[in-house]
């Protein structure tokens, strides 16, 4: 692998598949703590974007992969939405820990038809964090000052109730994509999802994000809800680690 710092050295190979590619595109944009590998400087081929624990990793032929995953495999790793191919690239050469299969959604904005929310919806506070963090299905040790950095410096929606405590909510994470929602148990099925969802993918576009969003392949009300907001499967993605 071999180190870059300027990620236009991607623009032609991302160009290929832009809906694929939407998450390392939205790190590179959004934050700056990242390093970016590639199998060829001058005419990449493949790359390996990695921030903190988490890989990136994406090859378009069989040389690139090989490359790039004679180093990265030299220990257990984790991976962060890669594509089918990729993961199975990947468990060729070494063993699965955990693997966790979704299905990539994303919107195009202009295809976006935005319907005032049937509810009011507001912006998380920062105070707001440690409730996110607590309902987390993720939650870990560094997830809660990960929440705080995304309500800080990205989209966000909630709906709250009379005491100004969320009952429902989503923000943008930092690759871009749209994520951490949850509804309290005794108010859902109440349309507040939808509100809370319809908001946020207005305020993405506003920041200038083509929305997109992972989930879990057998969790179709979130499939259902994503649809009815006009976004579109686009193809299965893997959150994984290697032993």
């Amino acid at each position: 692998m071999k180190k870059i710092t300027e990620p236009e050295k991607l623009a032609n190979l991302l160009a290929k598949d832009e809906i694929i590619h939407l998450n390392i595109k939205g790190t590179i944009e959004l934050i700056d703590e990242y390093e970016l590998f590639v199998d060829n400087r001058e005419t990449p081929q493949g790359y390996v974007l990695q921030k903190r624990d988490w890989n990136i990793f994406y090859a378009d032929n069989e040389e690139a992969e090989k490359i790039l995953l004679a180093d990265l495999l030299d220990k257990p790793q984790k991976f962060a939405g890669v594509m089918e191919e990729a993961y199975e690239a990947i468990a060729r050469r070494r063993e699965i820990d955990w693997q966790e299969k979704c299905f990539l959604y994303f919107l195009d904005p202009d295809d976006f038809t935005y319907q005032e929310p049937e509810h009011e919806v507001d912006n998380l506070k920062p105070a707001d964090a440690k409730i996110v963090d607590q309902h987390y299905t993720y939650r870990n040790p560094d997830s809660l000052d990960y929440i705080k950095k995304c309500i800080d410096n990205f989209p966000t929606a909630v709906v709250r109730d009379e005491k100004d405590q969320p009952l429902s909510w989503a923000l943008v994470r930092e690759d871009g994509s749209l994520g951490i929602a949850y509804t309290k148990k005794d108010y859902r099925r109440q349309g507040l999802a939808l509100s809370v969802n319809t908001e946020l993918t207005k305020r993405a576009i506003e920041f200038g994000l083509k929305p997109y969003v992972h989930i879990v392949i057998d969790n179709f009300p979130s499939q259902r809800l994503a649809e009815s907001l006009g976004f579109k499967r686009y193809c299965k993605v893997f959150w994984f680690a290697t032993k």
